[in-house]
């Protein structure tokens, strides 16, 4: 055997070798994407609680979500946070279009509670959420938020509602667009899941240099 041919059986054998982790690595990036989903999704075992907490952000699915769980009696007051944000187009606070929203679907105006501030974060809406129902007879809240932001949300709950004696309990959204399988076949998918790594990431480091 000449040089030229060792040198093609050589190249041949690594090809081959090569071959299974060529074929395998389309499902080995699926499952790294799937496990990047899912591991942003937490939800805590539903039960009856003092309020549901409706987070800002995100779309119409949130407040829909807590109306469902309101009806199905989970719990008989709804608090929305202020955030101060404005509806396009419109001179209305959006805390005040989604009170309305509550009120059509027969909820209760005296059921609805706003916090009292603008809220610039998920560390300030929980902080808000203490004072407000600070001296009421409520000893927990079922948070509801996007599937990709329960796994942050519980982290900074868990941590302001430390020593509080409220129990935390963390929601997503059902049909939501954001699933695990799923995510990475849209843009605001990616935008939502790196953005929450971010700031999980940003958040734990933080934690770590108090």
């Amino acid at each position: 055997m000449n040089q030229n041919d060792m040198n093609h059986h050589t190249t041949q054998k690594r090809r081959k070798s090569c071959l299974p982790f060529l074929i395998t690595l389309p499902f080995l990036v699926m499952a790294i994407l799937i496990a990047m989903g899912a591991l942003l999704i937490v939800a805590d075992p539903l039960e009856k609680a003092g309020a549901i907490v409706v987070l800002s952000g995100g779309g119409e699915d949130r407040i829909q979500e807590a109306i469902s769980l309101y009806q199905n009696e989970y719990a008989d007051t709804i608090i929305l946070t202020e955030t101060g944000a404005v509806l396009r187009g419109y001179n209305a606070e959006y805390s005040k279009e989604q009170r309305l929203v509550l009120m059509d679907a027969g909820v209760s105006s005296t059921s609805i509670w706003i916090t009292p501030r603008h809220a610039a974060s998920t560390r300030d809406e929980a902080k808000d959420v203490r004072t407000l129902i600070n001296n009421k007879n409520v000893y927990s809240l079922i948070v509801v938020t996007d599937p990709y932001h329960t796994l942050r949300a519980r982290m900074i709950w868990n941590e302001v509602f430390s020593g509080t004696g409220v129990k935390i309990i963390v929601r997503p959204v059902r049909n939501s667009w954001y699933e695990s399988t799923t995510w990475w076949l849209s843009m605001e998918g990616w935008k939502n899941t790196l953005n929450e790594y971010l700031k999980i990431t940003s958040y734990l480091v933080l934690r770590k240099g108090e």
